[in-house]
């Protein structure tokens, strides 16, 4: 039988602990691109346009829908589809509609559609009205977290 002193018992659970608490190294977490609704519609079937032209979050139609990277995104209008077909990468959400704030602690979260804010020209979404504010007081600093973490992610679409 091998004797152990308090000591080293006690180094080696605190080592145990911080062995356990480091992210995986070499195992990338797999989520889709993007958050979808049950139904399989981006940002919750949101107008993603809206957000920038109409400076407001609005329902898109099931008349109006545009597929792109493995989602189907919702418009008001066509003239909205249009626009979003000839620049996609430009209104799509930041982290493919996560909660930003989320993402930047290492988290996936569905993002609120509800709950967002344009920050130099792109949309970001967040899950609750906390994180927007929390973003609001540092968007550099939150949107460099959540982009170190949103790297480390695989992405299917």
């Amino acid at each position: 039988m091998v004797e152990v002193s308090r000591r080293r018992l006690g180094e080696l659970v605190i080592a145990a602990c911080a062995w356990a608490a480091l992210p995986s190294v070499g195992f990338a977490k797999t989520i889709s691109r993007f958050s979808l609704s049950g139904s399989g519609h981006a940002l919750n079937g949101y107008d993603t346009t809206a957000y920038f032209d109409a400076g407001e979050a609005e329902d898109g139609s099931d008349v109006t829908t545009v597929q792109w990277k493995g989602a189907v995104w919702r418009f008001a209008t066509a003239e909205d589809a249009a626009l979003f077909q000839s620049a996609p990468d430009a209104y799509a959400p930041q982290f493919g509609g996560y909660c930003t704030r989320a993402m930047s602690i290492n988290r996936e979260v569905p993002g609120d559609p509800e709950v967002w804010r344009i920050y130099d020209g792109k949309l970001y979404v967040f899950f609750a009205p906390r994180g927007g504010r929390l973003f609001d007081d540092g968007q550099g600093e939150m949107i460099a977290l959540a982009q170190t973490h949103w790297d480390t992610l695989t992405l299917i679409e």
